[in-house]
Order: C-alpha cells, then sequence, then structure tokens
C-alpha cells in the first residue's frame, strides 16, 4: 500500500498543542449560566491490539480490531443503538486509505465497501453523517499528541452551533476516532448536556460567550497576554516555565 501513496494522500505531521477543561457535574450544575456551552462525554471505549494483529493483514495493523472494539463500547455507554445515529465524525485520516478503513471499522460502511459510501455522497452535507468537517488530518495536519483534542474541539464547537457555515445542524451526537498504528485507539461519543440538538450560534454571540471577542470554529487569531493571564493558575504561576512562549505566538499573529 506504501508504494502507492502520494505526498497528498499523507497527513503533514506537524507540531502543535491542546487543552481540554473537563468538569464534574456538580461543577456544572452550580453554574447554569454554562450549561448551554456544556458538552457531556456520553460514552469513551479504548483499546488495544487484539490477536489478529499478527494475522498479517493490513487492515488488522492498522488497528481494525482496536477500532472495532473501542466504538462498540462507546456506543454502549452512550445508550446508542447504531453509529448511524452519529450526524457528525471526526476520524483518524492519517493516511488516505485509513479513512476508508476507519469507515468500516466503525461500521459506517460494510466491510470492502467504504469506496461506495464516499461515493454517494454518505460523508458529507446532504450525506448520512458528515465526516471530518474540519478537514481532518490530511487538510490541517497531524500535531501527534495533540490530534485527539483537535478533533475534540471540532466536535465540540459542532454540538454548541459554533461551526457556523460547516454547522452540521440538528446534531444530537458526535464521534471522534483516533488511533496509532499496531497499538492502542479511543473511540469518544459526545453529546449536549441540555439534550437539545445542534443550531446556528451567530458568531457576534459566540464572540461574547467565548470572552475572547471572536468565535474560535471559524476564525484563528492571537492572544494577548492579558487573556492568558486570566486562564492561568492564581495561587501556582510560574513565569519561568513560560519563558518566551508569549512573544513567539504573539510573533505568529
Amino acid at each position: 500500500m506504501g508504494g502507492h501513496l502520494t505526498k497528498l494522500q499523507c497527513c503533514p505531521t506537524s507540531d502543535g498543542a491542546a487543552a481540554a477543561v473537563l468538569v464534574s457535574q456538580a461543577f456544572l450544575d452550580q453554574r447554569p449560566e454554562l450549561k448551554s456551552q456544556a458538552i457531556l462525554i456520553a460514552g469513551q471505549g479504548s483499546a488495544t491490539d487484539s490477536p489478529d494483529l499478527f494475522a498479517g493483514s493490513l487492515e488488522s495493523a492498522a488497528g481494525s480490531s482496536i477500532t472495532k472494539a473501542a466504538v462498540k463500547t462507546a456506543l454502549d455507554q452512550a445508550g446508542l443503538k447504531s453509529v448511524h445515529e452519529i450526524k457528525v465524525c471526526e476520524l483518524h485520516d492519517c493516511f488516505a486509505p485509513a479513512e476508508m478503513l476507519a469507515l468500516e471499522s466503525l461500521g459506517f460502511a460494510e466491510k470492502g465497501k467504504a469506496f461506495e459510501y464516499v461515493r454517494r455522497g454518505d460523508i458529507t452535507y446532504g450525506g448520512k453523517t458528515v465526516v471530518n468537517p474540519s478537514g481532518g488530518l490530511l487538510s490541517k495536519g497531524h500535531p501527534l499528541g495533540a490530534t485527539g483534542l483537535a478533533q475534540c474541539a471540532e466536535l465540540v464547537w459542532q454540538l454548541r452551533g459554533w461551526a457556523n457555515n460547516r454547522l452540521v445542524e440538528g446534531a444530537r451526537a458526535a464521534l471522534s476516532h483516533n488511533v496509532g498504528m499496531g497499538g492502542f485507539g479511543v473511540v469518544t461519543v459526545y453529546k449536549r448536556a441540555d439534550g437539545k440538538p445542534a443550531t446556528v450560534v451567530d458568531s457576534a454571540d459566540v464572540a461574547r460567550l467565548s470572552g475572547v471577542g471572536y468565535n474560535p470554529a471559524v476564525e484563528a487569531r492571537g492572544f494577548t497576554e492579558a487573556q492568558a493571564s486570566l486562564v492561568r493558575s492564581k495561587t501556582s504561576r510560574c513565569d519561568w516555565a513560560i519563558d518566551e512562549s508569549q512573544k513567539k505566538v504573539e510573533s505568529h499573529f
């Protein structure tokens, strides 16, 4: 398979960082003003290689059994009967063929039929499930450790309604899929905490809600030292650890 891949069929491995804020239900209940933004981790499954890794097939080597086990656990925890209840998905398309294998391993397409699923337009707007509305790893790059949280961010923006013109309206559940070839994988199902479907939120309202003055789901901007200070610890700050980071960030914008 490797001999047939072109440069543009391979994700650009890149640098990057990401973070997510996790809170308890008790924390959220005490702050009802945050509930419209809160996204629930409704189900999550992880798995390691099964014995069929040594069966000699490229499908097994690419983590098919890992994905199948992880998605079953995640869907069961989320109370979903089928992956087809998912209307928006971010999957691990590190190489073009990997997307085809993942579509089948996750259960969106039957074995050997992923190409038909794609040709019918079932993975895009107007189809069955919008796959990688962010552009996926092939489009936005693959910053390794940050990749999974980048998928999380996209799906949070989708379910909040912040994703603007790429929003999958009406989505009630979203799924992310992240796997390392021959090792470990995670599948996560997200839902809105209020149970409502995703609807468009105007970017002006997002700018106010986000606290940064713009919609981060559709626009990339830098941040000021004052904004960074707002989210740093008030009791355990370490200016030495930050070093020249702020100046480097500002230089990119």
